[in-house]
Formats: C-alpha cells, sequence, structure tokens
C-alpha cells in the first residue's frame, strides 16, 4: 500500500509537465534574446563597447538588495492563490521592458540611451526576473510535492524547455541577419516575438496549482535575522551560487554572436548549430537515471569537465562548422546542471537549514543564488565590452583588426574554460555535504 501511494507521489502528468514549463519557455527566450543586447547597442546603436559592459554591470548593483526582498517577501506571502504563484504575473513585465529595451531611438545621445537601456535592462533583471526566480522554488515544492516528482519535472521539463527556447534560438540569428542594423526593424522584430511569448508565459500561473503546500501553522515567518544567518552559517548556498553563475557570465558575455559575425562571417549560420543542439536532449534524458548514482553537484562537476573539452575545441575550429557544432554541443552540457538540477540541490541546502536549526527558507536561498547569477551575467557583458575595447574593436567598422579577431576568439573559448574550472572548484566543496545528504538518506 505505502508503495502504491509512494508512486503516485512522484508521478507527473504529463499535461501538468507541459503546463509547467510554459513561464520558463518564456523567460529562456529573454535570456536568448538579451545575448545580442550588446551586438546590439555597438553595431545599430553606435555606443562604445566598453560603456555597454559598464552599464549592464553596473545595474547588477541593484540585485543584491532586491533579490534578498524578493526572497523574503516570497516566504512570508499566503494569498488564496498561494504562496509563489501570484508573482507569474511579473513575466508581462519582463516583456515590456524587453520590447522597450530594443526600441531604443539611435537619434538619441549616449547619455540618453545609456539611461534608457541602464533602466530598462534594471527592471527586467533586478525586479521581474528576481520575483519569478525566487519564486520557483517554492512553486515548484508546492506543485509537485515529493522529491522525485520535483527530479523528474526539472529533467524531463528541461527537454520541453530547450525544445521551446529552440525556437527563438535558431530563428532569431536569422531575424537579426534580415534587421541589419536597422532601429525600426529591430523594434517590429521584437514586437514579432514579444506578444506571443508573454502569453506563453503566463499559461502556467493558470494552470498549475499549489495543491501540496505545507500546512501554515508549520511554516514558520522568516524574518531578517534568519535570512542573515543563513547567509552565514551556509556556506554551500554560495557555493552553488558561483557554480550557477560561471554559465551565466559566459552567456553574459555572449561572446558567439561577435564569433559568428565576425570569425565565420556569417551570423545567420548561429541558427544552424542552435538546430544542432537538439541532441543534447538526449543527455537530458539520462539526468533522471545519474540522479539515483550521483548528486546534483556532482552532475554539475561533470558537466563543467565535458564543457572544457567543447571551448578548447572551439579556440581552433575558426569557421569550421563540424567543429564549431562539437565545440558548441559539448560546451552547452556544462549549462545543463546549472539549470535544471537546482530545485533538487536547493531541498539538498533547505534539509542542512533544517540541520542548523534554522528555516528552511527555499525561496530565500534560491533568490541568494540567483544574485550571484545575475552578478555572473553582469561581469560577462562587462568582461566582453572591456576586452573587445582593449582590443580596438569598432562595430561600425566592416572589416575588424586582428587584435579584435583574436580576443574575439579567446573570449569563446579559452576565457570560458577559465570558468569551468572555478565551477570544478565548487562541486569539490560542495562534497561535505553531499556526503551528508547521502549518509542521511
Amino acid at each position: 500500500m505505502s508503495k502504491k501511494k509512494a508512486d503516485r507521489a512522484d508521478r507527473v502528468p504529463f499535461g501538468k509537465l507541459l503546463a509547467w514549463q510554459t513561464r520558463p519557455i518564456s523567460l529562456g527566450a529573454v535570456t536568448i534574446i538579451i545575448g545580442y543586447l550588446s551586438m546590439y547597442c555597438t553595431d545599430t546603436l553606435g555606443m562604445p563597447a566598453a560603456l555597454v559592459g559598464t552599464i549592464l554591470l553596473a545595474s547588477k548593483v541593484f540585485d543584491g538588495v532586491t533579490d534578498l526582498f524578493a526572497g523574503w517577501l516570497i516566504d512570508n506571502t499566503n494569498t488564496r492563490w498561494g504562496k509563489a504563484r501570484p508573482y507569474e504575473l511579473s513575466i508581462l513585465g519582463v516583456w515590456i521592458c524587453t520590447w522597450a529595451l530594443f526600441a531604443t531611438p539611435y537619434e538619441w545621445s549616449i547619455t540618453a540611451k545609456s539611461i534608457w537601456i541602464f533602466i530598462m535592462y534594471t527592471l527586467i533583471f533586478s525586479i521581474f526576473s528576481t520575483l519569478l526566480n525566487a519564486a520557483e522554488t517554492p512553486y515548484i515544492i508546492r506543485a509537485f510535492g515529493d522529491p522525485i516528482a520535483i527530479t523528474k519535472v526539472s529533467a524531463y521539463g528541461g527537454i520541453l524547455i530547450t525544445i521551446g527556447c529552440m525556437v527563438v534560438s535558431v530563428s532569431f540569428p536569422i531575424m537579426v541577419a534580415r534587421a541589419g542594423t536597422s532601429v525600426s526593424g529591430w523594434r517590429q522584430m521584437m514586437f514579432m516575438y514579444a506578444v506571443p511569448l508573454a502569453l506563453i508565459g503566463l499559461l502556467r500561473m493558470f494552470f498549475v496549482k499549489e495543491d501540496k503546500a505545507p500546512d501554515a501553522d508549520k511554516e514558520e515567518r522568516v524574518t531578517v535575522k534568519s535570512i542573515l544567518a543563513v547567509l552565514k552559517k551556509n556556506k554551500y548556498v554560495w557555493m552553488l551560487g558561483i557554480a550557477c553563475a560561471c554559465p551565466q557570465l559566459v552567456t553574459g558575455m555572449a561572446a558567439a554572436t561577435y564569433y559568428f559575425k565576425v570569425v565565420v562571417g556569417d551570423i545567420g549560420k548561429f541558427s544552424s548549430i542552435q538546430i544542432c543542439s537538439m541532441l543534447v536532449l538526449f543527455v537530458m534524458l539520462v539526468f533522471p537515471a545519474l540522479m539515483k548514482k550521483f548528486s546534483g553537484m556532482q552532475l554539475v562537476g561533470m558537466g563543467a569537465a565535458v564543457g572544457i573539452v567543447g571551448y578548447i575545441i572551439n579556440f581552433f575550429a575558426g569557421s569550421n562548422m563540424v567543429l564549431l557544432v562539437i565545440g558548441f554541443l559539448l560546451a552547452g552540457i556544462s549549462a545543463l546542471p546549472t539549470s535544471y538540477m537546482r530545485a533538487p540541490i536547493n531541498l539538498q541546502l533547505a534539509e542542512y537549514n533544517e540541520s542548523l536549526s534554522l528555516p528552511r527558507m527555499e525561496s530565500t536561498m534560491g533568490s541568494a543564488v540567483n544574485f550571484v547569477c545575475k552578478i555572473g551575467q553582469g561581469l560577462g557583458s562587462f568582461i566582453i565590452g572591456i576586452l573587445l575595447s582593449a582590443a580596438s574593436y569598432d562595430g561600425q567598422l566592416a572589416v575588424q583588426p586582428d587584435s579584435a579577431v583574436l580576443m574575439i576568439r579567446l573570449l569563446y573559448s579559452f576565457i570560458p574554460v577559465v570558468f569551468m574550472i572555478i565551477m570544478l572548484l565548487c562541486t569539490k566543496g560542495f562534497m561535505p555535504l553531499d556526503r551528508m545528504s547521502k549518509h542521511g538518506k
């Protein structure tokens, strides 16, 4: 009888699984599109690369406050819609501001452009995305309940997210090539993406309820004091945060957009690479089986090791599409565990909090990790801006100097390798908690 109940507890209906992934697909599309922001600013708006990188990094200063506030807010929310579910409405704000970001008028002064981009970028990531990401962990726990079910949702759902986002990642470079450096072309293109993806992003809120919420009287009210205690005593939160931030930093550099435009000579070919990422889906299919033998952080380390090989291949690939596909696929594997295994790892952290006589605080810890990830993404934008400027890159030139070409190659290869090594070090530092969790089971 108990076995049958357990089987029912970890069962995930396909319809519910599909509905759950709609908002991540929508937000993932934003992440893909934002990857073109630096190129849009330098090549379409005529802004210096170093200035763009500095603006995006400066925006991340707000995330420290907003992330922790969002975690506290959601941990203390209790409405008839649930604890985290109401905050799904933030996806509308994300898309409105994303459209406005890419609708920046060319005629504005550099100062006006800088202020506008700073405000829109801050609203997207420091406010609306912060609320969505902070709500993710408490929502999935209250929507699915069982740890095995959550692992299935994270792994199998990741396949659906990849397929959904692939539509954007494949089509967007083609549309960018058509839009060229036309501001009106970018504005119209963004409207075509923003409206349907915003509507898709709302589906989860309407179809997935928080029907497995713990009893209200069993949940401790989270105070600022308890938040500070967790951030001080639970060092593993920061290890997870740094490990997750490294792929975000590489994504924030968005070196692929420059690589395919300058080194390959055709940004439209980036779509061909994106189509091949379908092969990565087979890796995600084995995640649930691997989770029975390895911890979530061990999978993070495995992904980083594979990523190192992929990025090294990128350096020697040049414009060889076969090598670029292989490098892209191997490098892409490095980001999978940190994207889709974060919820199971967060459960480990919550249990560790309880062992320290602290509240579980899933949302607060998720917010802390998101904060570190956003800093990583901002650093990525800053790094590519500074390094491209130092290498004499000029978006208005038809042919870039050799120094800029070499720098773009390094940004697409050996510089990401450094951050893959940092991920491996975080995995090693997480081992004591993995041993504790294994012993507890």
